[in-house]
């Protein structure tokens, strides 16, 4: 996923007012359950974190969210951090999102 820096629309190059990225996360593991970005163009109504946050959380697959609810976690991170063709986990205790190789 990589974030647009402009959107466009019937009458041209339209930029976004704001961009977030929340990344849902297991606390123990660090390993990432969905990465949720909110793009929000002039005129938009723009909810407040955490309304974000509880929308991020709600895309988590019913089985996950049932079986890790207690671990589940959510981090924002800057919408450019994100690069295309990389994989990530996230360090609970720095509250960072951290490039790993891929497994599997």
């Amino acid at each position: 996923m990589l974030p647009q820096e402009s959107l466009n629309g019937t009458d041209g190059s339209v930029e976004p007012e704001s961009q977030y990225v929340f990344v849902v996360y297991n606390r123990g593991s660090g390993v990432i359950n969905h990465i949720h970005q909110v793009v929000n163009l002039p005129g938009a109504e723009v909810r407040d974190r955490e309304q974000m946050e509880q929308t991020a959380l709600s895309y988590v697959s019913p089985q996950v969210r049932e079986r890790e609810a207690a671990d589940l976690a959510v981090l924002s991170v800057p919408h450019h951090q994100l690069e295309r063709g990389k994989f990530y986990r996230v360090d609970h205790e720095q509250q960072v999102l951290l490039a790993v190789e891929r497994q599997g």
